[in-house]
């Protein structure tokens, strides 16, 4: 299978400066979320420059991370620096479900090569500008992500821009590692302790890179060159959550009440521009709709449900995030089980469908974004599609594809770019790229 189509770059490449010094950091204007600058940071900025932190954020020694200006932190995201510090560029984002924490337990190996690269245990997460930590993504300081000097790349068009920073997508793990700019993690791909990602190289789906050989030679078969459509894919992406941060910012100052719970999506941008509500007892759209602050998930935006929101109290476990403030609508049909940490969003100008009858595994990740397949009656790229009585384990992830009734997605599994059949049943940890078998989820 060739992941270095442009197709496949954008299907599993989501997410997505130099080693920060303490004169660079210094000179930067950041911001420490404690209690006064949360939901806003800091609390007085304007939306143009505020970072933004969803209330439902965990927020663990917020004097010891500094957010730089336009940083948009997702529900449920995780920021721990109680052992470490942690810094956040400019134009970053920390979406739903991810943990940054500052430092690892002490282990006599791993600090043998964090040697290597001149960390230490207790140097924290720094990054550079425009880093990209997709959902349910996860990383271990000490860490550096968007090492070097802004890096001038192929446009795709004969010329050049400057690189689009880094991307770590869904369910991909740093621990103790350096990425260099331009660089990347596909999909529940991770990078080691002592390992250096060169500039211009992401690490394959479900691959688990622990040396420096396997970092830097595609031939060992754990990365590839990265190509002009994981650039332009990451710079969308940063485009959209920066506009995110401001216009969560101004939903804010309109009023506090409107990004807790159930609520509206912001508006405010060129892929949403007005600011919806929920809806409830119809998967069409139909349904009256609903605005519940009080509510302890996160429902945002156009999402439709069939279920009533009786029933989704009962079947909702916690730290559930269905966000349709960037693609919508969302169709969602009755809900079997939907256990913690579950996430729904979907591509800027995508939709999402799912049938009825669906268990939903936790930290299950459904993201919307247009098949490789046209839908005939549009002329478009299809949606995402889940049938009826699907059964998506925990730790599953289901991108731009069509999953049939009756299917099964395993533990850990990935399914991208992809039509299942009737009754398929996907093994645990798997990846599932383009209608086939890529390998296993390595770690």
């Amino acid at each position: 299978m060739n992941l270095a189509t442009p197709l496949l770059a954008a299907l599993v490449a989501v997410a997505g400066g130099s080693v920060l010094g303490a004169d660079q950091a210094s000179a930067e204007v950041t911001c420490s979320p404690t209690p006064i600058n949360r939901p806003v940071c800091p609390a007085a900025s304007g939306p143009t420059s505020a970072s933004f932190l969803d209330p439902t954020s965990v927020i663990i020694a917020p004097r010891r991370i500094q957010l730089a200006p336009q940083v948009y932190v997702a529900p449920f995201a995780r920021l721990d620096a109680s052992q470490a510090s942690i810094h956040m560029g400019p134009e970053s984002n920390v979406q739903d479900n991810v943990a940054v924490v500052g430092g690892g337990a002490p282990d006599r190996k791993r600090e043998r090569r964090l040697a290597r690269l001149g960390l230490e245990e207790t140097s924290g997460v720094k990054t550079g500008e425009r880093v990209i930590l997709a959902h349910g993504s996860r990383v271990v300081g000490p860490a550096r992500l968007g090492v070097g000097k802004v890096i001038q790349v192929p446009d795709g068009e004969g010329g050049t821009a400057s690189d689009s920073g880094v991307f770590v997508s869904f369910g991909a793990e740093v621990d103790g590692a350096i990425l260099e700019r331009d660089s990347g993690l596909s999909a529940l791909a991770r990078v080691g302790p002592g390992v250096r990602l060169p500039s211009g190289f992401i690490v394959l789906p479900g691959k688990n890179v622990t040396t420096q050989a396997q970092a830097e030679d595609p031939a060992l078969g754990k990365v590839r060159p990265i190509v002009a459509a994981d650039r332009e894919f990451n710079a969308g992406v940063v485009e959209v959550n920066v506009g995110l941060a401001r216009e969560y910012t101004q939903l804010y100052r309109d009023d506090p009440t409107n990004v807790t719970g159930i609520n509206f999506d912001p508006g405010g941008n060129e892929f949403d521009e007005s600011r919806d509500l929920p809806r409830v007892e119809s998967d069409l759209c139909t349904g009256p709709q609903v605005r519940k602050p009080e509510f302890p998930n996160r429902v945002i935006g156009d999402a439709c449900f069939a279920d009533s929101l009786a029933e989704l109290r009962d079947k909702m476990s916690r730290s559930i995030s269905i966000r349709a403030d960037e693609g919508g609508p969302f169709g969602i049909g009755t809900i079997t089980r939907m256990d913690r940490g579950v996430i729904f969003h979907a591509l800027e100008g995508t939709d999402l469908r799912t049938g009825d009858n669906v268990t939903y595994g936790a930290g299950v990740i459904v993201h919307g974004g247009g098949r490789p397949q046209v839908d005939p009656t549009t002329g478009l790229a299809a949606p995402t599609v889940i049938g009826d009585n699907v059964v998506l384990a925990d730790g599953s992830i289901v991108f731009r594809s069509l999953v049939r009734n009756g299917t099964k997605v395993g533990t850990r599994s990935v399914v991208v770019g992809s039509e299942l059949t009737l009754g398929q049943v996907i093994p645990d940890r798997v990846i599932y790229a383009n209608d086939g078998v890529f390998g296993p989820v390595e770690w």
